[in-house]
């Protein structure tokens, strides 16, 4: 998987997407005004919008906000699956770039990331210096999240929940899936991790026999100091591709060429570092042993 780099889709391509999409929104919230007997009017009066701007919603004209396309969907008593679709579909970006805020470590709680995951074809991640959220065992992942946080902060059984609930998505059985991890050996014998390592090792080690699951170990004398942000690389079965970058508090969404060709040769380069699959699994077994 990803012998090379794939190419990204081009900037006329972009607009293209962001017109399509709004198009497809408008057309939709259009039905599912009318399927509600409701007049253009009528969805205005309540919020105090313009006629004129319903009017360029539903022709596809203006690209409306997540919070326009919801408010939107609600006055209109929306079927929940059409909601929820409708609701992914506005919050997916379409402009080359698309930057949402989160609670600190907590990317999760975000309806775009799902999203990504659901859609993608192939997948490929590195999170320097810690096992891929994917990847991570039940343990492992409520440790992350419990990090510098209240232990009786909410948010993080949510987050947890969803961090869990994702990784259905290495199940997948359709045709052409592939999910690739580059992980650094360090994370493999991170004393800070001490208490849930040993079932985040055995964890690995059947992940690893999945056939759509490559995962391959960097070795710690290759580690790359230049680069320490996480990211995953996304292609959908359209052959779009989208690559989101974590930071503490947002996730970047970035679509156009420039803006990947830094991650893109990062991924070259762990992919001429990286020792096979069957050396890496090797790796792991071996850190895994007593």
């Amino acid at each position: 998987m990803f012998k090379s780099a794939p190419e990204p889709p081009a900037r006329s391509k972009r607009a293209e997407e962001s017109t399509a999409k709004s198009r497809e929104l408008g057309a939709a919230l259009r039905r599912a005004r009318e399927a509600s007997s409701l007049a253009q009017v009528d969805i205005c009066r309540p919020f105090g919008w313009g006629a004129p701007k319903v009017s360029r919603l539903e022709s596809g004209q203006r690209e409306g906000s997540p919070l326009d396309i919801v408010t939107y969907l609600a006055k209109a008593g929306t079927e929940p699956a059409e909601f929820d679709r409708l609701k992914k579909l506005a919050e997916s970006p379409a402009n080359g770039y698309d930057l949402q805020r989160h609670p600190e470590n907590m990317p999760d709680l975000l309806p775009t990331f799902d999203f990504l995951h659901a859609s993608a074809k192939t997948m490929t991640f590195y999170e320097p210096r810690r096992i891929p959220s994917l990847l991570q065992s039940e343990q492992y992942a409520e440790v992350m999240l419990r990090h510098n946080r209240n232990p009786k902060d909410p948010l993080i059984k949510e987050a947890l929940q969803a961090r869990l609930s994702r990784q259905q998505v290495l199940q997948s059985v359709a045709e052409g899936f592939d999910a690739t991890f580059y992980i650094d050996e360090v994370a493999l014998h991170d004393p800070t991790m001490r208490s849930v390592l040993d079932e985040q090792l055995l964890q690995l080690v059947i992940t690893s026999t999945v056939p759509h699951c490559h995962v391959h170990i960097i070795p710690s004398d290759s580690f790359d100091d230049e680069l320490q942000t996480a990211f995953g690389f996304f292609e959908d079965y359209d052959g779009n591709s989208v690559l989101a970058v974590h930071t503490a508090t947002a996730m970047l969404v970035l679509e156009d060429v420039e803006d990947l060709a830094p991650y893109l040769r990062k991924l070259n380069e762990l992919r001429e570092t990286a020792p096979n699959e069957k050396e890496s699994t090797e790796k792991i077994s071996s850190a895994a042993r007593p």
